[in-house]
């Protein structure tokens, strides 16, 4: 058996928290060596303990401030963090992988989900199943093939529409992004739009995504990894396909 994945879980809720650490230490090769009830105490079990994985809960009070899970992440010897929320929102989704995540589980997921999570993440992967982002990689993939394309939508886009892509990519919502800027939400609302159209996106999570992968915003390292992984697929397949017609 190779070494032990040590995980660190973050959750102000006790009971939740002693019942997560439970299911792990039933695990072969999961070792829960600290637990953590807010983000002081996590940056603390952080520096302190070193582990491989670290564990959020997105649902409990503590990760309501916008910060606290780029804190977290900050704080991680690598982009280890896995989040966890019983939330299915794809603005979530979006801020989660903004902040520097490797990944996220549902907390209605079985089990199984959430041990196989930690191992690919320790793995270096970013985790996407259930995700709903597995096509959107695929789909950023494959625009890079189409530059001229992408390059022209993206000329369309202006300054401030630049700024508040970059707001956006932050996981900055509405709100804060108005003060930021210094503008009304309303017009925040009109620019996120714009934006959209332009570039022929449905939601911010496409957004994000489009905004990684074409460079509009810094890419946190997780994102990287998967997306240059993925480029080397579809590299070696387009290779593949052009030696099958010579």
């Amino acid at each position: 058996m190779g070494a032990q994945v040590e995980i660190v879980l973050v959750d102000s809720r006790v009971l939740l928290r002693r019942a997560l650490a439970h299911l792990l230490a039933a695990q072969p090769g999961l070792l829960v060596t600290g637990e953590a009830g807010d983000v002081g105490e996590a940056l603390a079990a952080l520096e302190r303990l070193k582990p491989h994985v670290v564990v959020v809960n997105l649902d409990c009070p503590v990760f309501r401030a916008e910060s606290a899970l780029s804190d977290v992440v900050a704080q991680a010897p690598k982009p280890c963090v896995l989040a966890i929320t019983s939330l299915a929102d794809r603005q979530l989704q979006a801020a989660t992988i903004a902040a520097g995540a490797a990944g996220l589980v549902y907390a209605q997921q079985p089990p199984e989900v959430l041990y196989k999570a930690i191992r690919k993440v320790h793995a270096g992967e970013l985790w996407l199943a259930r995700f709903e982002t597995a096509s959107l990689v695929r789909n950023m993939v494959r625009t890079r093939f189409e530059d001229a394309r992408e390059a022209a939508k993206i000329a369309l886009l202006t300054r401030r529409e630049h700024e508040v892509i970059n707001c956006i990519a932050e996981g900055l919502r509405n709100r804060r992004i108005a003060e930021r800027l210094s503008i009304s939400e309303a017009t925040v609302r009109n620019h996120v739009s714009s934006i959209l159209e332009k570039l022929e996106l449905s939601d911010r999570l496409e957004l994000v995504l489009y905004a990684f992968s074409h460079g509009l915003a810094r890419a946190p390292q997780s994102w990287r990894v998967v997306r240059e992984r993925a480029e080397a697929v579809v590299a070696d397949r387009s290779t593949t396909r052009i030696r099958i017609k010579r």
